[in-house]
């Protein structure tokens, strides 16, 4: 019986938060955050992916097949990663019981610094739909929340689409940009 209850109440609450609009609209800033963020770093590296296969070492690591190095990072990149840090934990944390299933399955270095960031991104997505939720079910209580949840309600089809706009407009310029600048990591070790 117990088990039927915390089954049911899970549910209702991962319904709850996929029929919240402010949850969405969290989830997509923060997706829009995430890869103009990812953008913005040095260029994808598959030159530094395979000498990390060949047992090279360095102080940085590969995330999206960029190379990554949170000291030399941005700001905006470095406040995203602490954000998602609850949803980096449960990622690690399935990453540790899948282990088994993934040793089988031999990726390199690059192809699984892309898994993980795709990973990190649909697990941080279920992280902010909870919080925008969350934030809404709080707002309803206010009077002004709820004649701001009112307006978001009116305008949610144009804001999104806004949103989704200027990610598609600017991660290939960030890109673009990111390929001119080229490798960003002065004092990164290599060996």
């Amino acid at each position: 019986m117990q088990l039927r209850t915390t089954f049911h109440f899970k549910s209702e609450l991962i319904r709850s938060c996929t029929r919240s609009r402010l949850g969405w609209l969290v989830a997509c800033f923060h997706m829009a955050w995430f890869l103009l963020a990812i953008a913005n770093m040095s260029p994808p590296s598959p030159a530094f992916a395979d000498f990390l296969d060949h047992g090279g070492w360095s102080s940085a690591t590969l995330f999206a097949g960029r190379p990554f190095h949170f000291t030399y990072e941005s700001l905006p990149l470095k406040i995203l990663i602490l954000a998602d840090m609850p949803s980096a934990f449960v990622g690690a944390c399935l990453g540790l019981l899948a282990s088994p299933l993934l040793q089988t399955i031999r990726l390199s270095v690059y192809a699984a610094s892309y898994r993980a960031a795709a990973l990190l991104l649909v697990i941080s997505t279920g992280q902010w739909l909870l919080i925008g939720y969350l934030l809404q079910t709080h707002m309803e209580l206010l009077t002004w929340g709820k004649a701001w949840l009112e307006k978001l309600d009116r305008h949610f089809a144009l804001t999104m689409a806004i949103i989704l706009l200027f990610t598609v407009v600017f991660v290939p310029i960030l890109d673009q940009r990111s390929h001119m600048l080229g490798f960003r990591h002065p004092a990164v070790s290599f060996r």
